[in-house]
This record gives structure tokens, C-alpha cells and sequence, in this order.
């Protein structure tokens, strides 16, 4: 096959990337918030609140802006690296609350590295993901998994530790009660928490009312929407490289849900800008079609992922959780400006040629373009890839079984363009 040139895929100019400055701190929180969904598919906003604790005590401790953004960012993905099938490392902690037993729990000890990997392979949050990698550092060092103590622990990771527990805390023990949750925990000042910084909680506990924040959805989103406005910035994700790498670590966690889809959505991205290339669309548009396919599978993160490791056939109830992944991830995405195009393509990449796909059984042309080329490279890379539900086909078996499904699930000028390109 011959691959073509896609340099200029990252040179277009930055007033064609039109992304509001809230862009980065609108992405993560939604995707984040998304991630922690329990298997009801009711929002915990765990994330959220350490965010707004943290970030509460930062300003306490006169954090300049470019502190406070990287806590603001760590404190929202602490956890990324704990975000696994079968559930996240939240329900884990509220059930294993003593720090012995997280110890000998490998998914719970292993997240904060885990999460600490993620993140560095892009190099804007390289800061940020020292800090969610000490995050469960203990102030006496009998924390994990590096077992750092005081002063050797990043500040933010502190402050991310004190807000981390107080909310599981919370959690745990159905505690409403401010003062109920000052006298549990202050027995750790010292040692799980840096006293300086379980403080500045009390303080603010006591004397501006820090609970309040945290009491209801509605205020969670105020609060957080009132960060976000704090958190702007036009520069930390503007330029289509900087976007290319920041999708890519987004994708690798969704790939990562399963060891069969390791780097899949990269595979998908790669074959889609092909396609796209070769129907002629332009740069602009191709761009987008690399970033849909980075990201069309982000919805698996958000509900019960159980289900995407499973041999056996699926249940009626959880085959219908797998087809609402395009929705969800639709449903992630359309809350964040600039992203309602991307968003678009991601909905319909599951739709067939003759309507008798999902979510809304669209039919022929009325399937965005976008969408049917990246529902051919998605098809083709399953196929070729093993699955917990099949073996792996070779290149000329793969594309006989895209050309079979012409007309019935892929559009037939797609899958030809294709069938020239892997035949060059």
C-alpha cells in the first residue's frame, strides 16, 4: 500500500483551529466527569470536588496562575489511571479504605503510576503528571507506590491528597456533617495529611463554608464553571500538533480498556485520514476526520465497560450498552465548544449503508461522509485485529468481508477507495 503525505495535517494556520480559550479545561472536566459515571449511569463528580477543594486551598496559599492551572488539571485527572473494565478505582478506595489494603490492592497501587504514564506521553502535561503520580504519597511516607514523605512529595500532590480523602471519606460514611468529617480525619494530620494543608481545610470548612460547594449537582457545576473561566487559556492547547498529541493520549485510554484494541483508534485515525486523502476532501476537513477517529470511541469510557472483555455472548442489556457508545460519546463531546463537528461524526460512525444501523438507523448520504469512512477503517481494523470474539483475518480476507457488506453496512465508493489504497 502506498501511504500518502500528511505533514501539512499539522501546519494549518491557528485561526483555522477554533477552539475558545476554555477549550482544554472544558475537555478534560467533561471527559472526566464522563469516565466516572457509576454503572447507573448517575454522575459522582469525585473528580470535580477534589478539584474544587484543591483549588480552594491553592488560593489560600497564594498559588501563582500557572500553579494553580497545573493543579487544576492534576487534580481532575488523578484518577485517570484508574479508570479500567468492570467499574474505576473510586469504587475500589470507598471499599478498601486503610492504606494497607490499597497497598495490596495491584489496581489501586498501580494507579497512580499508571496515570502518571498516560499523561507524560504528552509533553504539555509532563507537570502534571509527576503530581498525579505522587497523589497517594503519604506526608509520613508510608504512602504508595513511591513511598515519598514531606517535603520530597510535590506541594499540589498534598493538596490533592487531603481533598482526595476527604471526599471518599465523605463517601464512605454518608458523612453531611462538616464537623463529623474534621474529627474522622483529623487523626491523620501528620500523617496521611501535610498539617499545614489539613489547616487551611479546617479553615475553610469552618469559616467559608467550603461544604457548600460540594452539597449538589447544581453546586459542583457552578462551582466548577466558575474555575473553568479561571482556568482559560488561549495557548495550552492551540496548535494542531499540540491537538494530535493531546487526542492521542485521550485515545490510548479508551484503547486501553481492552489489550485487543491497544493503539486501535490511532490504527483507525491513520487509515481514515488515508481514505479522506484520496476522496480529495481538504486539509481542514481531514484534519477533523483524524481527530473524530482519535476520539470515536471515547464513549466506551462513560457507563458500565464490562461488557468490551467479554467472550461469551453478550446479554441483550449489555449488547445495548455497547451501541450507546456512539451516543455517549457524542453526548461527552457536544458539551465542549468547537468540538459539535467532531462530536457529529462520532455519533454516526456506527450507522449503515441501508439504515439498519445505530444510534438512528440513518440511511445512504444522509450518514455524514466523515462518519462512513470512519466506520470502513473502523470495520476493517477489528477485523484484522483479534478480538475476544474472533480471530484475526488477514489483509485480503478483511477486505473481502468489507466488500461483501457493500451497500448493506459500508458506503461502496468508500470501500473501493480503500480497496485501491491497501492493493497500491
Amino acid at each position: 500500500m502506498t501511504i500518502y503525505p500528511q505533514a501539512r495535517l499539522t501546519q494549518l494556520p491557528i485561526q483555522e483551529i477554533d477552539f475558545p480559550s476554555s477549550f482544554a479545561a472544558d475537555f478534560v472536566s467533561e471527559f472526566v466527569k464522563a469516565c466516572e459515571l457509576d454503572n447507573s449511569g448517575n454522575e459522582i463528580y469525585h473528580s470535580w470536588k477534589v478539584c474544587i477543594m484543591a483549588c480552594r486551598i491553592a488560593k489560600k496559599l497564594n498559588f501563582d496562575k500557572n500553579s494553580m492551572k497545573e493543579l487544576f488539571f492534576a487534580s481532575l485527572l488523578h484518577d485517570i489511571g484508574g479508570v479500567m473494565v468492570g467499574g474505576h478505582v473510586i469504587d475500589l478506595l470507598t471499599q478498601i479504605p486503610d492504606v494497607y489494603g490499597q497497598k495490596s490492592n495491584f489496581r489501586i497501587f498501580v494507579h497512580p503510576h499508571r496515570g502518571e504514564t498516560i499523561l507524560g506521553t504528552f509533553p504539555t502535561f509532563r507537570n502534571i503528571s509527576e503530581i498525579v503520580g505522587t497523589h497517594h504519597e503519604f506526608f509520613d511516607g508510608t504512602g504508595f507506590p513511591k513511598g515519598l514523605k514531606g517535603d520530597k512529595i510535590p506541594l499540589c500532590s498534598r493538596i490533592i491528597r487531603v481533598a482526595d480523602a476527604v471526599d471518599i471519606a465523605a463517601t464512605v460514611h454518608s458523612a453531611d456533617n462538616p464537623d463529623e468529617l474534621i474529627s474522622l480525619l483529623g487523626i491523620f494530620s501528620g500523617e496521611e495529611f501535610d498539617p499545614a494543608i489539613y489547616e487551611i481545610f479546617v479553615d475553610l470548612v469552618k469559616n467559608e463554608a467550603l461544604f457548600d460547594a460540594l452539597k449538589t449537582a447544581d453546586a459542583v457545576e457552578a462551582n466548577m464553571a466558575a474555575l473553568k473561566k479561571e482556568m482559560s487559556d488561549h495557548h495550552l492547547l492551540s496548535s494542531p500538533d499540540t491537538l494530535n498529541r493531546f487526542f492521542k493520549m485521550v485515545a490510548s485510554i479508551a484503547d486501553n480498556l481492552t489489550s485487543s484494541e491497544y493503539n486501535h483508534s490511532l490504527r483507525v485515525a491513520e487509515l481514515s485520514v488515508q481514505i479522506a486523502y484520496l476522496m480529495k476532501l481538504n486539509e481542514s476537513e481531514i484534519l477533523t476526520i483524524r481527530w473524530a477517529s482519535f476520539l470515536h470511541d471515547i464513549g466506551k469510557l462513560a457507563g458500565n465497560r464490562s461488557a468490551y472483555r467479554k467472550r461469551e455472548k453478550l446479554t441483550d442489556e449489555e449488547w445495548l450498552n455497547v451501541k450507546a457508545h456512539p451516543q455517549r460519546g457524542y453526548d461527552i463531546l457536544n458539551k465542549v465548544a468547537g468540538m459539535d463537528k467532531i462530536a457529529y461524526y462520532i455519533l454516526y460512525h456506527h450507522e449503515n449503508q441501508d439504515g439498519s444501523g445505530y444510534p438512528e438507523g440513518l440511511k445512504g448520504e444522509k450518514i455524514p461522509l466523515a462518519s462512513r469512512i470512519m466506520h470502513v477503517a473502523d470495520a476493517y481494523d477489528a477485523i484484522t485485529s483479534n478480538r475476544p470474539y474472533h480471530r484475526k483475518k488477514q489483509q485480503e480476507d478483511a477486505l473481502g468481508e468489507l466488500k461483501k457488506n457493500v451497500n448493506r453496512q459500508f458506503d461502496p465508493n468508500v470501500v473501493e477507495v480503500f480497496s485501491k489504497f491497501l492493493m497500491s
